[in-house]
């Protein structure tokens, strides 16, 4: 499966930072990692990165800045600036009220087949209804969907 390389900003939440910060970019250093792995680590280290916290006040990450203000506010900003896609990376509290602000246009969901039998959801009660079109399916050799769809 093709990993997204080609946002021009990352925005993730705290643990989700501190976690890929940790394991991506020693991979995208490994020259023995899958390729497809190896150009998301690069890619992960080299774009602009907003990080939200309320907890951190800086980061030596390259190209991040920490942001601890309205995220449905902070995209609009972003989307005002000049430069390609905003990916939100598995930062499920900013996905979800992203989502419900309406900020975001694409949504790029991993159907894996395996059932954990708990865990978080991603849609919770009271979430604002929306419509949303399947632009795209891809298979892996695992079985796994990759599904992108488009807000309709």
């Amino acid at each position: 499966m093709t990993r997204i390389v080609n946002g021009t900003t990352a925005v993730l939440g705290r643990r989700n930072a501190e976690g890929f910060r940790g394991y991506w970019v020693p991979v995208g250093q490994d020259e023995n990692a899958d390729p497809r792995d190896r150009a998301y680590g690069q890619w992960i280290e080299q774009v602009e990165k907003v990080i939200f916290s309320h907890t951190l006040t800086g980061t030596d990450w390259n190209n991040a800045r920490i942001v601890s203000g309205d995220p449905a506010g902070v995209i609009r900003e972003l989307r005002q600036q000049p430069g390609g896609d905003i990916v939100v990376n598995n930062s499920l509290s900013l996905i979800r009220e992203l989502l419900a602000a309406g900020e975001i246009d694409r949504l790029l969901v991993l159907l894996c087949p395996e059932l954990s039998g708990g865990g978080t959801r991603m849609f919770v009660d009271g979430m604002p209804s929306s419509s949303w079109t399947l632009t795209d399916v891809t298979s892996t050799d695992t079985g796994a969907l990759a599904l992108t769809y488009d807000r309709a």
